[in-house]
Formats: C-alpha cells, sequence, structure tokens
C-alpha cells in the first residue's frame, strides 16, 4: 500500500473486488471489476474510498476499463496519484504497455500521466476493434498507449 498525507493506494485481491464495484456503482460509473481484471483503490484517511481503477489484461499488455474519482474528491491530485501507483504496479508485469479509451476532454490528464497518441501500425487488434466500434458509435473516447520506459 502506498501512503500519502491524505489516501492510500492498494490494489484489491480479487475476493474484494465487490468493494471497488460498489464504489463504482455508488459514484454512477457503470463498470465492474470482474475475474480477469486487477483493480485498485484509494481510500481517505477515514478509509472511504474515493477511487477506483481496473485494468484487463490484453495481449500487448493492459487496458484501463475504469479510473473514477467520487465527486467531492475531484481535483485533489487522488486520480493522478492512483493512475502513477497503478502504472508502477504494472511495470512489474512482462508486458508493461497500458492502453486506455479516454473521453476526448481527459486527453490533458492521461498526456500528464505519460500517455500518448500511438501509430495505428502499433495498435493489436485487441485494442484497436472495440476502439473502431465505439468511433463507429459515435462515443467520444480517443485511443492512448503508456508504453514501458
Amino acid at each position: 500500500m502506498t501512503e500519502s498525507a491524505t489516501f492510500s493506494v492498494a490494489e484489491l485481491d480479487h475476493l474484494a473486488f465487490p468493494l471497488v464495484n460498489r464504489f463504482f456503482k455508488e459514484n454512477g460509473h457503470k463498470g465492474k471489476a470482474r475475474g480477469g481484471e486487477r483493480a485498485w483503490i484509494a481510500r481517505n484517511e477515514q478509509g472511504v474510498i474515493v477511487a477506483g481503477l481496473r485494468a484487463s489484461p490484453k495481449s500487448a499488455g493492459y487496458l484501463l476499463r475504469s479510473v473514477w474519482v467520487s465527486g467531492n474528491a475531484r481535483r485533489q491530485g487522488i486520480g493522478s496519484r492512483l493512475l502513477n501507483q497503478t502504472m508502477k504496479d504494472m511495470k512489474s508485469l512482462a508486458s508493461a504497455t497500458c492502453w486506455c479509451y479516454p473521453y476526448s476532454h481527459l486527453e490533458t490528464f492521461y498526456r500528464r500521466a505519460g500517455f500518448i497518441f500511438p501509430e495505428i501500425e502499433s495498435i493489436p487488434s485487441d485494442i484497436l476493434q472495440p476502439y473502431q466500434r465505439y468511433q463507429q458509435q459515435g462515443q467520444d473516447f480517443l485511443l492512448m498507449a503508456r508504453f514501458p520506459q
């Protein structure tokens, strides 16, 4: 667990996924952590979950499926620190590339965390094909990646 002055970050065991799923639901996010995924949470000093993140393994790394901060905890750097700690944890894996489909208004947030727009040739089909479907549906998503450093 990584400590800070106001919150701590920890990866959850699969048996604890209901904690992050309840957080997502109570905070208006439709995502759910499922078997085979990894999930992290940030708790405030009182032990209350204030942010959650889940990632799914893919052929070339991980796909961030949810990065969510409760409304009253936003703009305090919690999402950035949760994301950065998650990236440090993932670097210990054999494949550390992390992909995401952020909403376009979050481009700056992800750029600050080291994400870039990848060359189309570098995008594996299990990442590119869902993104293309989202685009066809009119979703306001980007496709970004953070490659091993």
